[in-house]
């Protein structure tokens, strides 16, 4: 069964054993980016998902390029002020404490490149499943642009992985593979 009322860059279907699959092809060329009209339909399926409460929800990409490449940072570069990047930031953190906080397990299924906002999504779900191949890399490299990961993803990798290997991938902006990530 498909749920789609109206979203332009995902996909929710419920299979018949009740697993909620949510697969991300945000439109246009390039990879999937975590924009402003991102976030807003993850934030309604969240609820759906909240009040249908399936047996669980696992996160997918649509694009076999990668998971998802971080937040939209031409969306970013446009962004007026300081109170805008804040709103923003809010904004992305509710949604992923919404996400974390759901009753049903949660699975970022990943394959390809999960950096960025596509890693702190991944970290607020409560299983991540990443694809042992090359091209599968995890990190937070956003760093290298100036940019602080804002969504809670500091707090949630160092939870999951301890104080110095989370500085070292906030700090450094290098990414690990599948294996590494474990």
């Amino acid at each position: 069964m498909g749920f789609e009322p109206g979203f332009k860059h995902w996909r929710l279907e419920i299979d018949a054993s009740n697993i909620a699959n949510l697969h991300l092809d945000k439109q246009g060329p390039g990879p999937n980016v975590l924009s402003s009209e991102v976030l807003g339909e993850l934030d309604v399926i969240i609820g759906v998902i909240g009040e249908s409460l399936p047996r669980g929800l696992i996160i997918r990409s649509a694009k076999a390029s990668g998971f998802i490449a971080g937040a939209d940072v031409k969306e970013i570069a446009t962004l007026r002020d300081s109170e805008d990047a804040l709103a923003l930031i809010r904004r992305g953190q509710t949604i992923f404490d919404r996400l974390e906080g759901l009753a049903c397990p949660t699975v970022a299924a990943i394959r390809g490149f999960c950096v960025g906002g596509g890693l702190e999504l991944a970290l607020a779900c409560r299983y991540r499943v990443a694809l042992d191949e090359p091209a599968t890399r995890l990190g937070l490299p956003e760093v290298l642009l100036g940019i602080h990961p804002g969504f809670g993803g500091t707090m949630r990798l160092t939870r999951l992985i301890g104080a110095p290997g989370a500085m070292d991938l906030m700090l450094s902006g290098r990414t690990v593979d599948a294996r590494t990530a474990k």
